[in-house]
Protein backbone atom coordinates (compact mmCIF):
# COMPACT_ATOMS: atom_id res chain seq x y z
CA UNK A 1 0.00 0.00 0.00
CA UNK A 2 1.72 3.31 -0.89
CA UNK A 3 2.52 5.63 1.75
CA UNK A 4 1.14 9.53 1.70
CA UNK A 5 3.96 11.09 0.31
CA UNK A 6 3.89 8.41 -2.69
CA UNK A 7 -0.27 9.63 -2.99
CA UNK A 8 0.59 12.99 -3.16
CA UNK A 9 3.23 12.68 -5.75
CA UNK A 10 0.53 10.34 -7.72
CA UNK A 11 -1.77 12.96 -7.35
CA UNK A 12 0.64 15.79 -8.64
CA UNK A 13 1.78 14.05 -11.28
CA UNK A 14 -1.91 13.22 -12.29
CA UNK A 15 -2.18 17.17 -12.48
CA UNK A 16 0.76 17.44 -14.89
CA UNK A 17 -0.93 15.53 -17.05
CA UNK A 18 -2.57 17.03 -20.45
CA UNK A 19 -5.45 16.29 -21.66
CA UNK A 20 -7.28 16.18 -24.84
CA UNK A 21 -10.50 17.92 -24.70
CA UNK A 22 -13.43 18.20 -26.45
CA UNK A 23 -15.81 21.17 -26.15
CA UNK A 24 -19.11 20.69 -27.60
CA UNK A 25 -20.95 24.44 -27.90
CA UNK A 26 -23.96 25.71 -30.01
CA UNK A 27 -24.50 26.62 -33.26
CA UNK A 28 -26.76 29.41 -32.85
CA UNK A 29 -24.28 32.19 -31.09
CA UNK A 30 -20.53 32.69 -31.81
CA UNK A 31 -17.52 31.61 -29.20
CA UNK A 32 -17.47 34.24 -28.13
CA UNK A 33 -20.73 36.00 -28.58
CA UNK A 34 -20.78 39.05 -30.33
CA UNK A 35 -23.72 40.17 -27.80
CA UNK A 36 -25.60 38.29 -25.77
CA UNK A 37 -24.43 34.57 -25.00
CA UNK A 38 -23.97 33.78 -21.63
CA UNK A 39 -23.17 30.33 -22.07
CA UNK A 40 -20.90 30.72 -25.15
CA UNK A 41 -19.40 33.35 -23.13
CA UNK A 42 -18.53 30.27 -20.42
CA UNK A 43 -17.10 28.04 -23.10
CA UNK A 44 -14.77 30.38 -24.52
CA UNK A 45 -13.37 31.18 -20.93
CA UNK A 46 -13.13 27.49 -19.44
CA UNK A 47 -11.52 26.20 -23.33
CA UNK A 48 -8.76 29.52 -23.93
CA UNK A 49 -8.24 28.79 -20.25
CA UNK A 50 -7.61 25.17 -20.78
CA UNK A 51 -5.42 25.59 -24.09
CA UNK A 52 -3.21 28.09 -21.80
CA UNK A 53 -2.75 25.51 -19.30
CA UNK A 54 -1.55 23.13 -21.54
CA UNK A 55 -4.06 20.99 -22.70
CA UNK A 56 -5.02 19.47 -26.57
CA UNK A 57 -8.47 21.57 -26.67
CA UNK A 58 -10.91 21.02 -29.73
CA UNK A 59 -13.75 23.80 -29.83
CA UNK A 60 -17.23 22.55 -31.65
CA UNK A 61 -18.63 25.47 -32.38
CA UNK A 62 -19.36 28.13 -35.63
CA UNK A 63 -16.42 29.37 -38.23
CA UNK A 64 -16.05 32.37 -36.94
CA UNK A 65 -15.38 31.38 -33.66
CA UNK A 66 -12.05 33.32 -31.57
CA UNK A 67 -9.89 30.70 -30.10
CA UNK A 68 -6.69 29.45 -30.07
CA UNK A 69 -8.29 25.72 -30.06
CA UNK A 70 -8.27 23.56 -32.78
CA UNK A 71 -11.78 24.57 -34.15
CA UNK A 72 -14.31 22.03 -35.93
CA UNK A 73 -17.56 23.17 -37.71
CA UNK A 74 -20.46 23.22 -39.94
CA UNK A 75 -21.62 26.76 -40.46
CA UNK A 76 -19.59 29.44 -41.02
CA UNK A 77 -21.78 32.25 -39.04
CA UNK A 78 -24.00 31.76 -36.00
CA UNK A 79 -27.26 30.27 -37.26
CA UNK A 80 -28.98 33.06 -35.24
CA UNK A 81 -27.89 35.13 -38.36
CA UNK A 82 -28.11 33.40 -41.05
CA UNK A 83 -30.59 30.25 -41.24
CA UNK A 84 -34.42 29.98 -40.19
CA UNK A 85 -34.79 28.15 -36.48
CA UNK A 86 -36.32 25.50 -38.29
CA UNK A 87 -33.42 24.39 -39.46
CA UNK A 88 -31.46 24.52 -36.71
CA UNK A 89 -31.76 20.46 -35.65
CA UNK A 90 -30.28 19.68 -39.20
CA UNK A 91 -26.94 21.60 -38.02
CA UNK A 92 -26.74 20.44 -34.62
CA UNK A 93 -26.93 16.72 -35.65
CA UNK A 94 -24.21 17.44 -38.57
CA UNK A 95 -21.69 18.94 -35.51
CA UNK A 96 -22.85 16.17 -33.67
CA UNK A 97 -21.71 13.53 -36.48
CA UNK A 98 -18.17 15.66 -37.04
CA UNK A 99 -17.59 14.47 -32.91
CA UNK A 100 -18.87 10.98 -33.17
CA UNK A 101 -15.93 10.72 -36.84
CA UNK A 102 -13.09 12.10 -34.02
CA UNK A 103 -14.47 10.16 -30.92
CA UNK A 104 -10.83 8.39 -30.65
CA UNK A 105 -9.34 11.43 -30.33
CA UNK A 106 -10.88 12.52 -27.09
CA UNK A 107 -10.17 11.49 -23.15
CA UNK A 108 -13.20 13.66 -22.33
CA UNK A 109 -16.18 15.76 -24.40
CA UNK A 110 -17.80 18.80 -22.76
CA UNK A 111 -21.24 19.00 -23.90
CA UNK A 112 -22.69 22.96 -23.45
CA UNK A 113 -24.66 21.81 -26.46
CA UNK A 114 -28.04 20.68 -24.44
CA UNK A 115 -30.57 17.78 -25.07
CA UNK A 116 -29.29 17.52 -28.39
CA UNK A 117 -26.33 15.86 -27.96
CA UNK A 118 -27.27 13.06 -24.98
CA UNK A 119 -28.01 10.04 -27.80
CA UNK A 120 -24.16 11.21 -29.00
CA UNK A 121 -22.35 11.21 -26.19
CA UNK A 122 -23.99 7.60 -24.98
CA UNK A 123 -22.28 6.51 -27.98
CA UNK A 124 -18.62 7.91 -26.87
CA UNK A 125 -15.41 5.63 -26.28
CA UNK A 126 -14.45 8.26 -23.98
CA UNK A 127 -15.84 9.90 -20.51
CA UNK A 128 -18.26 12.84 -21.19
CA UNK A 129 -19.81 15.36 -18.97
CA UNK A 130 -22.83 17.84 -19.82
CA UNK A 131 -23.25 21.04 -17.94
CA UNK A 132 -26.56 22.29 -18.04
CA UNK A 133 -26.38 25.83 -18.20
CA UNK A 134 -30.64 26.42 -18.52
CA UNK A 135 -33.61 24.91 -17.39
CA UNK A 136 -34.66 21.40 -18.44
CA UNK A 137 -37.86 22.04 -20.32
CA UNK A 138 -40.90 19.62 -20.62
CA UNK A 139 -39.68 18.68 -23.69
CA UNK A 140 -36.16 17.97 -23.43
CA UNK A 141 -37.03 16.06 -20.04
CA UNK A 142 -37.74 12.80 -21.21
CA UNK A 143 -34.25 12.40 -23.07
CA UNK A 144 -32.69 14.15 -19.97
CA UNK A 145 -34.35 11.03 -18.02
CA UNK A 146 -33.62 8.41 -20.70
CA UNK A 147 -29.99 9.44 -20.25
CA UNK A 148 -29.88 10.27 -16.85
CA UNK A 149 -26.74 7.68 -15.81
CA UNK A 150 -24.29 10.65 -17.90
CA UNK A 151 -22.39 13.10 -15.75
CA UNK A 152 -24.00 16.03 -15.44
CA UNK A 153 -22.79 19.78 -13.96
CA UNK A 154 -25.12 21.81 -12.11
CA UNK A 155 -24.15 25.70 -12.32
CA UNK A 156 -25.48 26.39 -8.84
CA UNK A 157 -27.14 24.53 -6.20
CA UNK A 158 -30.52 26.38 -6.89
CA UNK A 159 -30.32 25.10 -10.49
CA UNK A 160 -29.91 21.46 -9.35
CA UNK A 161 -33.26 21.64 -6.57
CA UNK A 162 -35.22 23.03 -9.34
CA UNK A 163 -33.61 20.26 -11.92
CA UNK A 164 -34.43 16.59 -11.47
CA UNK A 165 -31.97 16.15 -8.29
CA UNK A 166 -32.98 12.89 -7.12
CA UNK A 167 -32.96 11.66 -11.21
CA UNK A 168 -30.03 12.96 -12.30
CA UNK A 169 -26.69 11.82 -12.16
CA UNK A 170 -24.92 15.43 -10.99
CA UNK A 171 -21.30 14.81 -10.56
CA UNK A 172 -20.48 18.63 -9.55
CA UNK A 173 -21.97 21.95 -8.66
CA UNK A 174 -19.37 24.41 -10.56
CA UNK A 175 -19.95 28.23 -10.70
CA UNK A 176 -19.63 30.30 -13.75
CA UNK A 177 -16.42 32.45 -13.84
CA UNK A 178 -15.43 35.47 -16.11
CA UNK A 179 -12.10 36.81 -16.57
CA UNK A 180 -11.35 39.44 -14.14
CA UNK A 181 -9.08 40.93 -15.98
CA UNK A 182 -11.69 42.77 -17.60
CA UNK A 183 -12.86 44.43 -15.40
CA UNK A 184 -9.72 45.73 -14.46
CA UNK A 185 -9.77 50.14 -14.41
CA UNK A 186 -11.23 52.93 -12.54
CA UNK A 187 -14.85 53.13 -11.95
CA UNK A 188 -17.10 55.51 -13.55
CA UNK A 189 -16.43 59.48 -12.28
CA UNK A 190 -20.34 59.86 -12.17
CA UNK A 191 -22.85 57.03 -11.86
CA UNK A 192 -25.93 58.59 -12.80
CA UNK A 193 -28.54 55.46 -13.89
CA UNK A 194 -29.63 52.61 -13.75
CA UNK A 195 -28.55 49.80 -15.91
CA UNK A 196 -30.53 46.29 -17.06
CA UNK A 197 -28.51 43.98 -19.06
CA UNK A 198 -29.79 41.15 -21.02
CA UNK A 199 -32.68 39.62 -22.90
CA UNK A 200 -35.37 42.13 -22.77
CA UNK A 201 -38.68 39.54 -21.86
CA UNK A 202 -40.88 39.24 -19.70
CA UNK A 203 -38.89 36.34 -17.85
CA UNK A 204 -35.69 38.98 -17.39
CA UNK A 205 -37.96 41.23 -16.04
CA UNK A 206 -37.51 44.57 -18.31
CA UNK A 207 -41.06 46.18 -17.79
CA UNK A 208 -40.74 46.08 -13.89
CA UNK A 209 -37.21 47.56 -14.53
CA UNK A 210 -38.12 50.41 -16.00
CA UNK A 211 -40.61 50.49 -13.65
CA UNK A 212 -38.28 50.81 -10.45
CA UNK A 213 -36.36 53.03 -12.49
CA UNK A 214 -39.66 55.37 -13.15
CA UNK A 215 -40.48 55.17 -8.97
CA UNK A 216 -36.90 56.23 -8.36
CA UNK A 217 -37.15 59.39 -11.05
CA UNK A 218 -33.59 58.06 -12.19
CA UNK A 219 -32.61 57.32 -15.31
CA UNK A 220 -32.59 53.72 -16.82
CA UNK A 221 -30.32 52.32 -19.55
CA UNK A 222 -31.87 49.29 -21.61
CA UNK A 223 -28.87 47.10 -23.05
CA UNK A 224 -29.96 43.78 -24.82
CA UNK A 225 -31.41 42.21 -27.88
CA UNK A 226 -35.16 41.18 -28.34
CA UNK A 227 -35.67 37.80 -29.51
CA UNK A 228 -38.34 37.11 -32.03
CA UNK A 229 -40.00 34.71 -29.42
CA UNK A 230 -40.09 37.76 -27.27
CA UNK A 231 -42.01 40.20 -29.83
CA UNK A 232 -44.86 40.45 -28.31
CA UNK A 233 -43.63 41.36 -25.16
CA UNK A 234 -41.46 43.76 -25.88
CA UNK A 235 -44.07 45.64 -28.37
CA UNK A 236 -47.07 45.49 -25.37
CA UNK A 237 -45.17 46.11 -22.32
CA UNK A 238 -41.80 47.57 -23.06
CA UNK A 239 -41.96 49.52 -26.61
CA UNK A 240 -44.64 52.39 -24.65
CA UNK A 241 -42.18 53.07 -22.25
CA UNK A 242 -39.35 53.67 -24.55
CA UNK A 243 -40.95 57.50 -25.57
CA UNK A 244 -39.74 58.63 -21.66
CA UNK A 245 -36.64 60.67 -22.12
CA UNK A 246 -35.56 58.59 -19.35
CA UNK A 247 -35.61 55.32 -20.72
CA UNK A 248 -32.49 54.65 -23.60
CA UNK A 249 -32.88 51.19 -25.28
CA UNK A 250 -29.10 51.24 -26.98
CA UNK A 251 -29.70 47.23 -28.40
CA UNK A 252 -27.12 44.34 -28.02
CA UNK A 253 -23.43 46.02 -27.19
CA UNK A 254 -19.88 44.70 -27.27
CA UNK A 255 -18.18 43.49 -24.72
CA UNK A 256 -16.21 46.70 -23.76
CA UNK A 257 -19.10 48.45 -24.64
CA UNK A 258 -21.29 46.16 -21.72
CA UNK A 259 -18.29 46.20 -19.03
CA UNK A 260 -18.03 50.68 -19.43
CA UNK A 261 -22.61 50.55 -18.62
CA UNK A 262 -21.58 48.26 -15.43
CA UNK A 263 -18.88 50.96 -14.56
CA UNK A 264 -21.35 54.10 -14.53
CA UNK A 265 -24.27 53.00 -13.18
CA UNK A 266 -25.51 53.32 -9.91
CA UNK A 267 -26.89 49.44 -9.84
CA UNK A 268 -27.62 46.71 -12.29
CA UNK A 269 -31.51 46.28 -11.96
CA UNK A 270 -32.48 42.46 -12.04
CA UNK A 271 -36.19 42.16 -10.85
CA UNK A 272 -36.03 38.32 -12.75
CA UNK A 273 -39.73 36.72 -13.05
CA UNK A 274 -38.21 32.89 -13.13
CA UNK A 275 -35.56 30.82 -11.35
CA UNK A 276 -32.77 31.71 -12.56
CA UNK A 277 -30.12 28.95 -13.05
CA UNK A 278 -27.36 31.18 -12.17
CA UNK A 279 -27.03 34.49 -13.71
CA UNK A 280 -23.73 35.55 -14.92
CA UNK A 281 -25.12 39.38 -14.64
CA UNK A 282 -25.07 39.70 -11.80
CA UNK A 283 -21.54 38.49 -11.41
CA UNK A 284 -20.32 41.02 -13.79
CA UNK A 285 -21.93 43.91 -12.18
CA UNK A 286 -20.11 43.07 -9.29
CA UNK A 287 -16.98 42.53 -10.72
CA UNK A 288 -17.35 45.82 -12.05
CA UNK A 289 -18.37 47.26 -7.96
CA UNK A 290 -21.47 48.18 -9.04
CA UNK A 291 -24.45 46.71 -6.28
CA UNK A 292 -27.46 44.94 -7.86
CA UNK A 293 -30.99 44.82 -6.99
CA UNK A 294 -32.82 41.27 -7.63
CA UNK A 295 -35.73 40.00 -6.85
CA UNK A 296 -35.28 36.34 -5.00
CA UNK A 297 -35.12 34.02 -7.42
CA UNK A 298 -33.04 30.74 -8.22
CA UNK A 299 -29.53 31.27 -7.70
CA UNK A 300 -29.64 34.88 -6.21
CA UNK A 301 -28.80 34.53 -3.10
CA UNK A 302 -25.82 32.29 -4.45
CA UNK A 303 -24.55 35.11 -6.14
CA UNK A 304 -25.26 38.09 -4.09
CA UNK A 305 -25.24 38.75 -0.44
CA UNK A 306 -27.93 41.03 0.80
CA UNK A 307 -26.79 43.94 2.01
CA UNK A 308 -23.35 43.57 1.76
CA UNK A 309 -23.11 43.49 -2.46
CA UNK A 310 -26.71 43.69 -3.25
CA UNK A 311 -30.70 44.59 -2.43
CA UNK A 312 -32.20 41.27 -2.13
CA UNK A 313 -36.09 41.68 -2.39
CA UNK A 314 -39.38 39.79 -2.83
CA UNK A 315 -41.12 42.18 -4.29
CA UNK A 316 -40.47 45.20 -6.51
CA UNK A 317 -41.93 47.70 -4.15
CA UNK A 318 -39.78 46.45 -1.57
CA UNK A 319 -36.72 47.35 -4.23
CA UNK A 320 -37.86 49.99 -4.49
CA UNK A 321 -38.37 50.39 -0.71
CA UNK A 322 -34.69 49.63 -0.21
CA UNK A 323 -32.94 51.93 -2.94
CA UNK A 324 -31.50 54.17 -0.33
CA UNK A 325 -29.50 50.95 1.08
CA UNK A 326 -27.42 50.98 -2.22
CA UNK A 327 -25.69 54.31 -1.58
CA UNK A 328 -23.88 52.14 1.57
CA UNK A 329 -22.72 49.15 -0.19
CA UNK A 330 -18.80 48.84 -1.07
CA UNK A 331 -17.60 48.59 -4.51
CA UNK A 332 -14.68 46.28 -3.25
CA UNK A 333 -16.76 44.47 -1.26
CA UNK A 334 -18.63 43.39 -4.76
CA UNK A 335 -15.34 42.64 -6.21
CA UNK A 336 -13.87 40.49 -3.37
CA UNK A 337 -17.10 38.07 -3.70
CA UNK A 338 -16.33 37.90 -7.29
CA UNK A 339 -13.02 37.45 -7.12
CA UNK A 340 -13.70 34.58 -3.97
CA UNK A 341 -16.23 32.44 -6.12
CA UNK A 342 -16.50 33.49 -9.68
CA UNK A 343 -13.39 33.82 -11.02
CA UNK A 344 -12.43 31.92 -14.50
CA UNK A 345 -9.48 30.50 -12.64
CA UNK A 346 -11.87 28.71 -9.68
CA UNK A 347 -14.19 27.59 -12.56
CA UNK A 348 -11.39 25.61 -14.52
CA UNK A 349 -9.29 24.71 -11.68
CA UNK A 350 -13.29 23.09 -10.56
CA UNK A 351 -13.34 21.33 -14.31
CA UNK A 352 -9.85 20.24 -14.52
CA UNK A 353 -10.82 18.34 -11.09
CA UNK A 354 -13.99 16.52 -13.00
CA UNK A 355 -12.29 15.77 -16.35
CA UNK A 356 -9.73 13.94 -14.34
CA UNK A 357 -11.88 12.18 -12.03
CA UNK A 358 -14.07 10.75 -14.63
CA UNK A 359 -11.23 10.12 -16.52
CA UNK A 360 -9.91 7.71 -12.98
CA UNK A 361 -12.90 6.55 -12.52
CA UNK A 362 -12.19 3.91 -15.69
CA UNK A 363 -15.68 3.81 -17.28
CA UNK A 364 -17.11 6.34 -19.59
CA UNK A 365 -20.17 7.17 -16.99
Amino acid sequence: MPGIAQVRQNESNNRNVKLRIAQLSSNVERVPPDGYGGTELVVSILTEELVRRGHEVTLFSTGDAQTAARLVSVTEVPLRQCEPARRWPAFDIRLLLELQKRRSEFDIVHNHMGWQALPYLEAMDCPVVTTNHNPIKSYAAPLYLTYRHLPYVAISEAYKRMNYPAELNYAATIYNGIDLSEFDGPDGADRSYLLFIGRLCQDKGTEPAIRIAKELNLPIILAGKVDEADRGYFEEHVQPLLDSADVDFIGEVDRAAKISLYRKAIATVYPINFEEPFGLVMAESLAAGTPVMALDRGAVREVLSDGDTAIIADSVDELVRRFPQVQSINAQHCRDRVHRLFSKERMVDSYEQLYRQLINDGSRY
